[in-house]
């Protein structure tokens, strides 16, 4: 068995392959800066990968739904023991991967399907959902946004899918002085133990390849909206919390993780700022953000 360690979020997790000669670098691209040399004694999550890991029948499972999420879709039905076994299916409606987890997530198996392009998209999509749901458990939370860094501190763009949040960050990058990009889609959002709401890079970015080892006090949220002008305003608590959480991987059905992400965002609320900026996509719209949430304007 090849076992390999990777740590995001500062959370650390284990992959392990009965393949030990799998090439893991072609089957985990964007990993190789989360990889750890020394392992971990506690990983968050176990994650055993193998052939006939996991049978595809779910006969006799609870039946929970299947949920799209943009390049593929997850069937989901929950084991009579605790916890969930859920089959990937790509847009041409192929299996690429079933796994099994356990509640917490910290236990899972996986057998990868179709040929390697395929089997590559569905580990890879593995990954993501059993540490996402995982880290829910430990004040992480997996985010749909883009994340430009100024001055020490990350700002996440959020909104629906075709609003622009790339575009934002882009407008930030080109017309702020001292911008980077962390993340261009799902970057890792943690509350640290004293309170502190950071945002880290993490594996997967979108379409951006944009994969880094690198963390930022969070310096607040920003829900765009396309609109003929731009505006911008502070939201309440209330509509902070709402609007973080409408961002968030989260699985209702499941109440321990939801319950988890649910209280991550209360306490996140409480320190750090979210706004809604109504925009076009020019310099005026990422000068207006950027003058509001850093305190310039």
């Amino acid at each position: 068995m090849k076992t390999l360690d990777f740590r995001v979020a500062d959370l650390p997790y284990r992959i392990s392959f009965d393949n030990e000669d799998i090439d893991y670098q072609w089957y985990l691209p964007s990993h190789g800066r989360f990889w750890q040399k020394e392992p971990s004694d506690a990983p968050i999550l176990n994650l055993e990968v193998g052939e006939g890991r996991v049978a595809d029948s779910h006969e006799g499972l609870e039946t929970v739904g299947n949920f799209p999420s943009g390049d593929s879709s997850y069937d989901v039905f929950r084991r009579p023991e605790g916890g969930f076994w859920i089959r990937i299916v790509d847009l041409q409606g192929t299996p690429v991967c079933v796994f099994t987890t356990s509640a917490r997530f910290d236990e899972c198996r996986a057998t990868l399907l179709g040929n390697s392009e395929q089997q590559r998209f569905g580990l890879q999509n593995c990954v993501m959902v059993c540490f996402a749901f995982s880290a829910a458990h430990h004040g992480a939370l997996m985010m749909h946004s883009s994340v430009p860094l100024h001055a020490g501190r990350g700002y996440l763009c959020q909104g629906k899918s075709g609003t622009g949040k790339s575009t934002h960050s882009s407008l930030w990058l080109k017309h702020i002085p001292d911008c980077e990009l962390l993340n261009d889609d799902n970057p890792a959002v943690r509350l640290m133990p004293d309170g502190e709401a950071r945002v880290y890079g993490t594996p997967w970015s979108g379409k951006t390849p944009c994969y880094k080892q690198k963390w930022a006090p969070i310096g607040g949220f920003l829900r765009l909206h396309q609109a003929p002008r731009n505006a911008i305003r502070q939201l309440s608590a209330l509509e902070a919390f709402a609007s973080i959480l409408s961002s968030c991987s989260t699985m209702i059905w499941d109440e321990p993780s939801y319950n988890a992400i649910c209280q991550t965002i209360s306490g996140i609320c409480r320190t750090v700022k979210a706004y809604d900026l109504e925009c076009l996509p020019d310099q005026a719209a990422a000068e207006l953000s950027h003058a509001t949430m850093c305190g310039c304007k």
